[in-house]
């Protein structure tokens, strides 16, 4: 029998992809399933080795399916609008207020520059960046750039966007101690200039 934390991130998981498939704008190239998905695999990753607690983990997971399905409104502020979101869905299926106020500031704290204020915080904003870790991150940062032009009209030169790059992988550290002992060196070796 599943239990009722399986239960309410089942329901999330489908209604963000739902809401994310059907109502996303088309130039959404990075900030999509796909990367919501990363997210909440880095969060389970994260939260694992940080050993964080079931409920937790479910505060972290909902805030994971929802950080950015604001997207479906608004581009600047979509954490906002997520949290909104969120929170007219967990309303809907009863979900206590005080673990609903929770995902909502693991959804703000997203909000860039990230400045998290709680260990769930913490592990929400490494698992938003976790993909600076990853064998991918070129491509990442590829849709990222393009997203960027086609949406905010933010028009780079190739030396303009690896320095620009450079800079925030230099600046970006990560909270939690696996971000710190595991994606840090990572992100040196897939990211970082030799």
């Amino acid at each position: 029998m599943a239990s009722s934390v399986d239960n309410i991130t089942y329901l999330t998981g489908r209604y963000v992809a739902r809401l994310l498939i059907s109502k996303l704008p088309a130039d959404r190239l990075y900030h999509n399933l796909h990367h919501t998905i990363n997210v909440v695999q880095g969060v389970i990753n994260i939260g694992n080795a940080e050993k964080v607690s079931e409920p937790e983990m479910e505060t972290l997971l909902l805030a994971a399916w929802f950080h950015d399905v604001g997207h479906i409104k608004t581009y600047e502020g979509h954490e906002v609008a997520s949290a909104e979101i969120a929170r007219d869905f967990l309303l809907r299926h009863d979900y206590p207020a005080e673990r609903m106020a929770a995902v909502a500031r693991c959804i703000l704290a997203t909000t860039m520059p990230q400045r998290p204020e709680s260990h769930l915080e913490e592990i929400i904003c490494d698992a938003d960046m976790y993909h600076l870790s990853l064998v991918t991150y070129e491509h990442a940062q590829e849709l990222l750039r393009e997203e960027w032009s086609r949406v905010l009209g933010k028009v780079s030169s190739d030396e303009d966007w690896e320095r620009e790059n450079q800079e925030f992988l230099h600046q970006h550290h990560y909270f939690t101690h696996y971000g710190q002992t595991v994606l840090q060196p990572r992100k040196e070796k897939y990211g970082l200039e030799k």
